[in-house]
């Protein structure tokens, strides 16, 4: 009878311990990648944005004067980005551009949420040439 009391009184001790473990950073259990740092592009309205690209319709990384990558996240999906030779940058009175700013496509004005600071875009691999196919020798009869 005294062994069937130990056991809720074990169950409890061993979720304990799982619970701390979940909550200690060393675990992969615990794990928790820290929250992205809000970003801003001084002088964006002065030549401060050098180029930009689109990754999706929500999507844009954007290149600084300072060479420094970041990723504006959009508040919905801005339908004509993908498509886009170019976009016009809408920054704040002090002319930063930041996760209060927005982006303007054609007439359409897309809201930035979140402004990152980013590593550059890997750039796509060079398409080998394959070489030229043998032609199929011509058959005499």
């Amino acid at each position: 009878m005294k062994t069937l009391a130990l056991v809720p009184l074990v169950v409890c001790l061993l979720a304990g311990a799982a619970a701390r473990a979940a909550d200690d950073p060393k675990t992969d259990a615990g794990a928790k990648s820290a929250p992205a740092v809000e970003a801003s592009i001084p002088f964006a309205d002065h030549d401060g944005i050098y180029t930009w690209q689109v990754e999706n319709n929500r999507t844009v990384l954007i290149q600084s004067q300072s060479r420094k990558w970041y990723r504006a996240t959009l508040m919905s999906p801005c339908f004509d980005l993908p498509f886009a030779e170019q976009i016009a940058f809408e920054t704040n009175p002090s002319g930063s551009f930041d996760k209060f700013s927005a982006i303007r496509v054609r007439s359409q004005r897309c809201p930035v949420t979140s402004l990152v600071q980013t590593n550059a875009p890997v750039k796509p691999a060079k398409k080998l040439k394959s070489p030229p196919k043998p032609t199929p020798a011509a058959v005499t009869h």
